[in-house]
C-alpha cells in the first residue's frame, strides 16, 4: 500500500528542487543561449537581407536613370542625324539642279550654234540659187513668160 509520509514528500520536493535546478542549469540555459543565437542570426540575416535590398532598389534606380540618359542620348544622335541627312540632300539636290541647268545651258548654247550653222548653210545654199537664177536670166533674152516659168521652176527648187 501506499503510505504518504511528511519525509517522503520532502525528499520528493527537495528532488524536484534539484532537478530543476539542474535542467535549468544544464539545460535551459543552453537551450535558451541557442534560441538567443537563432534569434540573432535571424535578426542579422533580415537586417542584412533589408541592406542588400535597398543597395539592389539603388541600383535599380541609377540603372533606370543610366536607360533615360541612353534614350536622351539616342535622340540626340538620330536628331542630328536626320539633320545631317537633310543638309546632305539638300546639298545633292542644289548640286544637280545646278548641274543641270549647266547642262541646259550648254545644250541651249549647241542648239544655237547648230541652228545658226543650219541658218548659214541655208543661206549660203540659197545665195547659190539665186545666183544661178540670176546668170540664166541675165544670159538670155527673157520675157514675161519666161520670167513666170523660171520663178516657178526656182520655187520647185527652193522646196527640195
Amino acid at each position: 500500500m501506499l503510505s504518504v509520509s511528511v519525509m517522503n514528500v520532502i525528499y520528493i520536493i527537495i528532488n524536484l528542487l534539484i532537478l530543476f535546478a539542474l535542467m535549468k542549469i544544464f539545460l535551459f540555459k543552453r537551450v535558451d543561449k541557442v534560441l538567443e543565437e537563432r534569434k540573432a542570426e535571424i535578426e542579422n540575416a533580415t537586417n542584412e537581407m533589408n541592406t542588400k535590398s535597398e543597395e539592389a532598389e539603388k541600383i535599380k534606380a541609377e540603372y533606370n536613370e543610366k536607360l533615360r540618359g541612353i534614350d536622351a542620348q539616342k535622340e540626340q544622335v538620330l536628331s542630328e542625324s536626320r539633320t545631317k541627312a537633310y543638309e546632305e540632300y539638300d546639298k545633292i539636290i542644289s548640286d544637280a539642279k545646278s548641274e543641270a541647268s549647266s547642262i541646259l545651258a550648254d545644250a541651249r548654247k549647241n542648239a544655237e550654234m547648230e541652228s545658226q550653222r543650219e541658218k548659214d548653210a541655208y543661206t549660203a545654199e540659197l545665195t547659190d540659187i539665186v545666183l544661178d537664177a540670176a546668170s540664166k536670166i541675165s544670159a538670155s533674152n527673157h520675157t514675161k513668160e519666161e520670167d513666170l516659168e523660171l520663178y516657178d521652176k526656182f520655187i520647185k527648187a527652193a522646196k527640195k
